[in-house]
């Protein structure tokens, strides 16, 4: 079945309009009789159609049951804004792999050093359908671009840098138990002075391992990492 995020739950009919009434009429042609399913509030709402056009939809909700795939941590990814769409490949990756909250950042060897509403809205687009496809339970949120200076008062959990001169510990030893929240540098990597910056912010340094990963392999292999670790 066909899933969709809403802004609330729906009582014993749901009603949809806008962009998602019209996917659901012209582009996947469904029809009254099937099912779809809406997830509010980490709750999926299982819906049989009574009406479809593109200017509305309407529908039954005949089952409801809690979403059983979100991790049971916070997860807050801090991305570092890369060239063309590599960005966009990580947020559709991880979101797809549990990050609950994306914080832009640019640092001293960052290429691009802007994120446009209109890029961040995308961005925000993309985590929204990743969610979607992997069955979630909640959309991840995509904060505004802040400075490497101005990161850590953004982050929460335990702040761990995967840096690709740490020598040690691996991501999972250096994560703890709790929330966390993980940060990848951009194309040219940290500098020492970055690192030594995020150390008087109690954040832990940790290494991925041997080789050294373009910025969106390492953003993707640390969620996957910690995710595994962590039997998520």
């Amino acid at each position: 079945m066909h899933r969709f995020f809403v802004d609330s739950a729906p009582a014993e009919r749901a009603f949809l309009t806008g962009e998602q009434a019209r996917q659901i009429a012209t582009v996947l042609r469904l029809k009254p009789g099937e099912r779809i399913v809406l997830v509010a509030d980490l709750v999926d709402h299982e819906v049989e159609l009574q009406a479809v056009a593109p200017a509305q939809v309407t529908g039954k909700v005949v089952a409801r049951r809690p979403v059983a795939t979100e991790l049971p941590f916070r997860l807050t990814l801090a991305v570092p804004v890369l060239k063309a769409d590599r960005s966009e490949e990580i947020v559709e990756a991880t979101s797809q792999l549990g990050v609950s909250r994306f914080v832009p950042f640019t640092s001293t060897r960052s290429v691009v050093r802007e994120l446009s509403p209109a890029k961040r809205e995308r961005w925000q687009k993309i985590a929204r359908e990743a969610a979607e496809t992997a069955h979630r339970g909640a959309i991840p949120r995509v904060d505004e671009l802040v400075t490497w200076g101005a990161l850590f008062v953004h982050l929460d959990g335990r702040v761990v840098i995967c840096w690709e001169e740490a020598t040690g510990p691996r991501l999972p030893e250096a994560s703890g138990n709790g929330d966390v929240s993980l940060v990848v540098g951009p194309e040219g990597g940290l500098s020492a002075e970055e690192i030594a910056a995020a150390r008087s912010h109690d954040a832990a340094i940790a290494s991925l391992g041997t080789r050294i990963l373009r910025a969106e392999t390492a953003a993707i292999a640390a969620v996957a990492m910690l995710v595994g670790a962590r039997g998520g």
